[in-house]
């Protein structure tokens, strides 16, 4: 049984140096589903219990609340970072297109519209124009970083942007 999930349209492939990505078989729509995340929930308290590839591998689901990979690595988990992405969150554990994809495009998400802690921070080699130079728990936080972004984040992200700017409760921008 797997705990994540790869949509049957990509296929995971080597990218040398930088270990594994999803990439599109054929066309995928915008807002079609192509990955959702699962495992095991944990704190943060929890985390350095498990393995550095693991935990790599999690993301941040509230305020403190982690869902940890499970500990085989599996395709669902092979969706890398880009500071220029072609997919988004919808809600905390699913990914969907945020555009139409062709085939051989790459299936990436920018790790900060989920982490807001420093977990798992790292030096980022996307090669986007706009690339951040390293991805930090504090993304979130940058109002240019807000706006290009906005509609993607985490609940509990997009909550604590809302807050950031006087509308508790309302759409983070």
């Amino acid at each position: 049984m797997l705990h994540s999930w790869l949509t049957p349209k990509a296929a995971v492939r080597d990218v040398g140096e930088h270990g594994h990505g999803s990439f599109a078989l054929e066309a995928i729509r915008a807002g079609e589903v192509v990955a959702a995340f699962g495992g095991y929930v944990v704190t943060s308290g929890q985390l350095p219990d498990f393995d550095e590839g693991r935990v790599s591998r999690s993301i941040q689901i509230a305020d403190d609340l982690y869902l940890l990979a499970s500990p085989e690595v599996e395709d669902g988990d092979l969706v890398n970072h880009s500071c220029d992405p072609t997919c988004g969150l919808l809600g905390e554990t699913v990914l969907v297109a945020k555009y139409d994809l062709a085939a051989g495009e790459e299936l990436t998400f920018d790790y900060g519209t989920c982490d807001a802690s420093a977990y798992d921070e790292f030096d980022c080699a996307c090669g986007a124009p706009r690339c951040r130079g390293r991805v930090t728990g504090d993304d979130w936080r940058d109002r240019d970083f807000q706006m290009r972004n906005n509609g993607w984040f985490s609940p509990y992200i997009a909550r604590r942007i809302a807050a950031q700017h006087g509308r508790e409760g309302a759409a983070p921008l």
